[in-house]
């Protein structure tokens, strides 16, 4: 009887991990695609909600957007690539669960003056996104970006359970805002 309620135990637990995974999959797929198509609308619903106590919604969006498309200096673009998701192991951490997603990335970024040091421009990139390929185009006075991004995914009672994505920023004060050291150092952030 006792290996009967085991193997039970054992089968909703599998059963439990292989819906949770599989939800993950299918939102990060679309907080993916919302950021490749730059849909600010869908990327704010697949936001974690608190980060909108430091910066309501709309405030938020709008710096999206002017980061994007309003800049008279440079244009961003997404660029669609192959996320090749790697997704870590899903903790539950405090009564909240998490699961750091690792992906690639990929940005050109137009200019509207001429580059006149093109490699000292890729070297900034280089070093401050933390990407290995970043290489720049004189036709069309741009440069390319290719990296691993880091999306942290995150279900809670504030999202009803369901997964939620906040990017991970280089410097760590965002995370330091949302989460405690704690969280963090299980995260490995």
């Amino acid at each position: 009887m006792k290996k009967i309620f085991y193997l039970f135990v054992l089968f909703v637990s599998t059963q439990m991990f292989s819906q949770n995974i599989e939800s993950l999959k299918t939102k990060a797929n679309q907080a993916y695609k919302a950021s490749a198509e730059m849909d600010f609308d869908k990327i704010l619903e697949l936001t974690y909600p608190k980060l909108f106590s430091i910066m309501p919604k709309e405030s938020l969006k709008e710096i999206i957007k002017q980061t994007f498309e309003g800049n008279p200096e440079f244009k961003i673009k997404m660029i669609a690539v192959e996320p090749n998701f790697n997704f870590s192991e899903i903790k539950k951490i405090d009564g909240q669960t998490f699961c750091v997603i690792k992906h690639n990335n990929a940005l050109e970024m137009v200019f509207t003056n001429k580059i006149s040091d093109p490699n000292a421009v890729t070297d900034l990139f280089k070093s401050s996104m933390k990407a290995d390929d970043v290489t720049y185009n004189a036709e069309k006075n741009s440069i390319l970006i290719k990296l691993i991004s880091t999306m942290i995914a995150v279900a809670d009672d504030s999202t009803k359970n369901e997964w939620t994505f906040l990017n991970n920023d280089n410097d760590g004060q965002l995370m330091t805002l949302l989460f405690s050291e704690k969280i963090k150092k299980e995260l490995g952030l």
